[in-house]
């Protein structure tokens, strides 16, 4: 009798996460259907940035060779080409590699290309130029971390977001090695715009992204007890797109990445949390309020525990989805980047399980989000636990689980069923297949084509 309480007690425990898996699949595709997506209000700033919100754009991202600089100060060109205006700045934002010396050889390389790179910019752009430069460089000191052996930038990507923010709003002296902000004058800038090096701030989209974060409804409430956002919103993230040339890069591509470039007929999406909740999940790359940033996240996070910070940056800032904005992001080429980059996210994931607690001041739904990553990051394995569980039963009780397993299969290609069942039902009368000049595996064809690999990945 007890062996079987045991059996039934194990089965729930491997069969849960899996069964999880559909019903929230389930419950957000009807959400989907049934609750219009609900964009967030803008200000019009097509005619430029008012002198109430000047911006800063920032590439944050770790420098070893002056050709990595050279492509991404010519990125910020484009950027400012795509969204000039009075009162917007760019800035590279070069963090140091880990090594196990405090100097580099190529440090000195990096900075002198990067100063003299933002140099040319300034020149070629200064009839534009009213105060401070339009294009800036920083380059970041090493410092010895005790727990990771190593030199490095303090907090890695997260501190050199805070040493620039704190260094803009006056809080602290210049913290780094090289620094072209310094000896100029400086502008009071109201909002930060953060990109991956792999990222494109297309046109217009800083315009519409300051729009959004300085409308008067979206205007950020403090609970000063709690110290988080509790109404309004200190950060947003906007849509993100995969670049077209990206999208029909590899076989692999072709068929995960979807469909890449913008479209000009797609406004808002549907996203679950924003529809319902009016709160997004902030993914790194978006605008957040500078100096509310800086209040709200000052010593909330403790040194060496935390990789991953974006999604409790988008849970203490009250992060808003504006899923009618779009930026353009990459996509791993192969499988194994594509699974490298997973594992960093689930890593990530697990780092911050201690604000679901008590003491956290995060919010029920905040709570969840951070908790919804933990089961998914567990999904695969339990499905493979709960397979192996199957068959180990099926033998020792000669039972037929075929059934059994077929499901359990069903729920790792769940979400490419509801894509095939979308696209079956809700395709509209008339409907043609869509023609591009570009390669690419999409509609109906995508769905199946990815439901059968993972299958097969999965019965490996």
């Amino acid at each position: 009798m007890s062996c079987l309480i045991g059996l039934n007690i194990l089965s729930f425990v491997l069969f849960f996460i899996p069964a999880t898996e559909i019903a929230i699949q389930v419950i957000q595709y009807i959400l989907s259907k049934v609750v219009k997506p609900k964009p967030i209000p803008k200000i019009d700033f097509s005619n430029g940035i008012d002198d109430k919100n000047k911006t800063m754009v920032v590439i944050p991202t770790i420098l070893k060779s002056k050709e990595k600089v050279q492509e991404l100060i010519r990125k910020l060109e484009v950027y400012y080409l795509a969204n000039q205006s009075k009162n917007i700045y760019f800035t590279l934002l070069g963090d140091c590699s880990e090594s196990d010396k405090q100097q580099e050889d190529f440090d000195l390389e990096v900075i002198q290309e990067g100063e003299k790179l933002v140099r040319e910019l300034n020149e070629k752009y200064k009839k534009h130029i009213e105060n401070m430069s339009i294009f800036n460089f920083i380059y970041r000191k090493r410092e010895w971390n005790d727990k990771e052996s190593a030199y490095l930038g303090w907090e890695r990507k997260r501190g050199m977001l805070t040493q620039f923010n704190q260094y803009l709003l006056g809080k602290i002296e210049n913290p780094f090695k090289s620094n072209t902000l310094e000896n100029q004058p400086k502008e009071e800038i109201k909002y930060i715009i953060t990109l991956d090096a792999d990222t494109d701030l297309i046109l217009e989209s800083a315009f519409e992204l300051v729009g959004a974060m300085a409308h008067i409804l979206n205007k950020p409430i403090i609970d000063k007890e709690k110290n988080v956002v509790i109404d309004g919103y200190g950060i947003m993230q906007p849509r993100i797109g995969v670049n077209l040339d990206i999208s029909y890069k590899t076989l692999f591509t072709k068929i995960f990445a979807g469909a890449g470039g913008t479209d000009s007929y797609t406004n808002a999406i549907s996203d679950t949390y924003q529809d319902n909740f009016n709160e997004g999940i902030f993914t790194g790359k978006g605008i957040y309020d500078l100096k509310i940033y800086e209040t709200i996240l000052e010593n909330q996070i403790p040194d060496n525990t935390v990789l991953s910070h974006d999604l409790l940056e988008g849970c203490y800032l009250r992060c808003g989805l504006v899923s009618d904005i779009l930026l353009m992001d990459g996509y791993p080429t192969k499988y194994n980047s594509f699974m490298n980059r997973l594992s960093r996210w689930i890593r990530g994931d697990w780092q911050i399980p201690k604000w679901i607690g008590r003491k956290s001041p995060l919010n029920l739904l905040s709570k969840y989000k951070i908790l919804d990553n933990l089961r998914r990051s567990l999904i695969e394995i339990s499905l493979i636990l709960a397979i192996i569980y199957c068959n180990i039963i099926g033998i020792m009780q000669t039972r037929k689980i075929g059934w059994t397993v077929s499901i359990l299969l069903g729920i790792s290609i769940f979400p490419y069923l509801l894509e095939l069942i979308n696209a079956c039902i809700f395709r509209k009368e008339g409907e043609e297949k869509q023609k591009t000049f570009t390669p690419k595996i999409s509609g109906i064809k995508g769905s199946f084509l990815r439901a059968i690999i993972t299958l097969r990945l999965c019965s490996i």
